[in-house]
């Protein structure tokens, strides 16, 4: 492959989408770690660093399995769906904090980005980081890293509240770290380069879930068993979580929105009711479903015409009190032989 010189070439353009899709895969992938490849992989990686392999290897089963696993293991250790007391909050928080300091990646990606910086000089390296991260930003950093980390970091500010405030940069992820493996990838091979201790460290992400490093311990986690979602790529299952770990941690989600699992599994007008957010009751009555919210509600019709755009269709309009959504909405439900479709109006 010739070497990047400020034009990005046919040649270029076919590496960055090769490794895209390779990480993309990997980030949606459902299949038990081989435990035995994965702690060889980060051992590898540590050896490729120059640094002593760590002590332990200590396996969780989900991402919040990780963080308890930071612990210890005392009885007062939570289980995988308890939240954290703040006690335990404030150790966790600490820990992390020693975790991050050690944490071989900060040195590697620090490295990286000198030994790039050097080889190509800061205009021409400005522009290939450029030139990669648009291709593969949406497909992989926004998609993988902000909306599926997005909604684990979600479910695990329901146990650790005082937590989530930024301690959580020693944590590795196949989500987050996808967008970072692809970059340095596709910007070494693309100047003609290779570097052992990022291909190590591209191994590891390969293999598992989340993991914590540090110099005398590592904390790895299996993947997802259960990852689902809509037409639109957005987090999403009908009758269970969307999200699922083996040790029970989950999450439930309606078509990209964080829910609890009630709304999936047991939407119930008087549940819908009850619930504060007005989101939360708009993907439940969802769920529910509109046409029989509205009888067992018992909406008022407003109007209820032939639709003259479709012979055979009505068009049905109800008014929706203000209190479902925090504000007056009206519903116009349409109907037809084939479909039956809603829409909220202001």
């Amino acid at each position: 492959m010739s070497p990047f010189t400020g034009v990005f070439t046919e040649e270029h353009e076919a590496l960055v989408a090769e490794v895209r899709d390779e990480w993309a895969e990997s980030a949606l992938s459902t299949r038990p770690a081989d435990r035995s490849a994965a702690e060889r992989a980060v051992r590898e990686a540590y050896t490729a660093m120059r640094l002593e392999p760590p002590r332990s290897v200590v396996w969780a089963d989900s991402p919040a399995g990780c963080l308890r696993a930071c612990l210890g293991d005392g009885p007062d250790r939570p289980g995988p769906t308890d939240a954290f007391s703040p006690e335990l909050a404030l150790r966790l928080g600490r820990e992390l904090r020693r975790r991050y300091e050690s944490n071989p990646w900060r040195e590697l990606e620090d490295r990286l980005v000198s030994r790039l910086h050097d080889a190509l000089g800061p205009e021409l390296w400005d522009e290939l980081r450029s030139r990669i991260g648009s291709r593969i930003r949406e497909p992989l950093w926004n998609r993988f890293g902000v909306r599926l980390r997005g909604h684990v970091l979600s479910r695990l500010s329901d146990q650790l509240p005082s937590l989530l405030g930024g301690h959580l940069g020693g944590v590795q992820d196949v989500w987050r770290d996808a967008y970072r493996m692809a970059l340095y990838t596709c910007a070494l091979r693309t100047a003609g380069m290779r570097d052992e201790r990022l291909e190590a460290f591209a191994e590891v992400t390969r293999h598992l879930g989340w993991w914590i490093p540090s110099r005398d311990g590592v904390i790895v986690s299996e993947r997802p068993e259960v990852l689902l979602r809509d037409e639109l790529e957005r987090l999403h299952c009908a009758s269970g979580p969307a999200l699922s770990w083996p040790d029970g941690f989950a999450l439930h989600a309606w078509h990209g929105t964080p829910v609890p699992g009630w709304v999936v599994v047991d939407p119930t007008p008087e549940a819908i009711g009850a619930e504060g957010d007005p989101e939360i009751r708009r993907c439940a009555i969802e769920s529910f479903g509109w046409e029989r919210y509205i009888a067992e509600v018992g909406l008022p019709l407003v109007a209820e015409i032939e639709d003259p755009r479709v012979p055979g269709s009505k068009l049905a309009l109800y008014d929706l009190p203000e209190h479902v959504f925090d504000e007056p909405l009206r519903v116009l439900v349409t109907t037809d032989a084939q479909a039956r479709n809603v829409y909220l109006l202001l």
